[in-house]
């Protein structure tokens, strides 16, 4: 079964960035409706599948 991850640098700063997670949905437009509704500026989908070993996704981040 596969899961759909909001997701989305929440930091607002010139320098840095600070990965946050909005929900775990079970459509994609799910997911789309409510990065919509959050006004997020850049958001990012995942798609997870659940239960599942090995998963290795990258949500994001920032190092100097």
């Amino acid at each position: 079964m596969k899961v759909y991850v909001l997701t989305a640098d929440t930091y607002n700063e010139a320098w840095g960035s600070e990965i946050s997670l909005f929900g775990v949905f079970s459509t994609k437009e799910k997911a789309e409706k409510q990065a919509s509704e959050m006004n997020l500026d850049c958001p990012d989908i995942s798609i997870v599948n659940i239960d599942e070993n090995g998963i290795s996704t990258y949500l994001g981040g920032y190092v100097e």
